[in-house]
């Protein structure tokens, strides 16, 4: 009887001895385990230098361009026509002539003894009336016999000349401040990319002059501020109302000292930025100058070394989805 009492005694020892491995030394190293240690860690970017290409991209449409209205520069009537609606003229072209009378000059009383003079003739001059501009004749309503006061509307010359126009945003006009002169034009469906000259940018959304009776204007887009034209080179077979991809370059900086525009708050001239230096507590507010954008870095000009530690996003901006810069920091939380 003494064996089984002393088995059962080493088995309740050993069953103990599991019993303590198993839950009370496994429940205190989960609790030290899954104690909190995580730490929060302020987003920062390092100031570097890169390459910045300011390429703003805009979709327009093409647009013929209007007709030019041909004034009388004279008062008379029309006493020979030179040309018929629909016919293709040169700027300088003489489209029909004048006949003005001539003020006589006032008669001289007759001298004693003298017999009278008889009234002078009416005198005549002649005005040649000449297109201003190249292209064809779409309008001409004047008639032989027809009486013409200077100023009056005459005649419209339709160039035949295309451009490309469309609507850019408030930040887009911000960005090419130099004003560009060319732009690099893909039609819909048409030929080649192609340089596209004399560009102009600006102007209040829907007071573009390509309208037509045809086309219209061009409609700005949702949000836009202001337009931009551009003249279609002469040889490009385009017709109106093809749409276009406009690339717009103004500027490019190579190895200049760049940041992410989410972390600048401003887009043109002057901005500021967040310095996080060693051993300050809290960021610091700075100001910087600003260069070229190309929408996702924005060049420094001055204000913040190459090396130096700032916030990656403006305090109070909203979060960019997936971490990547965009425009929306970069105008300010």
């Amino acid at each position: 009887m003494v064996f089984p009492i002393l088995w059962l005694v080493v088995l309740g020892v050993i069953a103990a001895a599991l019993f303590k491995l198993a839950f009370l030394d496994g429940l205190s190293a989960e609790a030290e385990t899954l104690a909190p240690s995580a730490e929060l860690q302020t987003a920062t970017v390092e100031a570097a230098r890169a390459d910045v290409t300011n390429l703003v991209q805009a979709q327009g449409s093409v647009v013929a361009d209007p007709a030019v209205k041909v004034r009388s520069t004279s008062d008379g009537t029309v006493v020979y026509i030179d040309v018929e609606q629909g016919q293709a003229v040169s700027e300088g072209d003489r489209l029909f002539q004048l006949k003005k009378p001539v003020e006589a000059p006032p008669a001289q009383l007759p001298r004693d003894g003298e017999e009278d003079t008889p009234a002078p003739a009416q005198l005549y001059t002649y005005v040649d009336v000449v297109s201003s501009a190249s292209g064809t004749l779409a309008d001409f309503p004047v008639l032989l016999n027809q009486q013409v006061t200077v100023g009056t509307d005459v005649a419209s010359v339709a160039p035949g000349s295309f451009s490309v126009q469309g609507s850019l945003s408030t930040e887009q006009q911000f960005r090419i401040l130099d004003r560009p002169t060319t732009a690099m034009v893909t039609l819909n469906g048409g030929p080649a990319p192609f340089e596209c000259g004399s560009l102009t940018t600006g102007g209040a959304p829907g007071g573009n002059s390509g309208e037509t009776p045809e086309t219209g204007p061009a409609q700005p887009g949702p949000g836009s501020a202001g337009t931009f034209s551009c003249a279609v080179p002469a040889g490009v077979s385009v017709f109106a109302g093809l749409g276009a991809a406009v690339d717009i370059t103004a500027g490019k900086a190579e190895g200049v000292v760049t940041v992410p525009a989410t972390a600048v708050r401003g887009t043109v001239q002057n901005g500021v930025v967040w310095v996080v230096a060693d051993g300050v507590e809290g960021p610091e507010e700075r100001a910087v100058g600003l260069g070229l954008n190309d929408g996702q870095q924005v060049e420094i000009t001055e204000g913040l070394a190459e090396g130096e530690q700032i916030l990656q996003f403006v305090p109070g901006a909203p979060a960019q989805d997936g971490g990547q810069p965009g425009m929306t920091g970069a105008m300010g939380g």
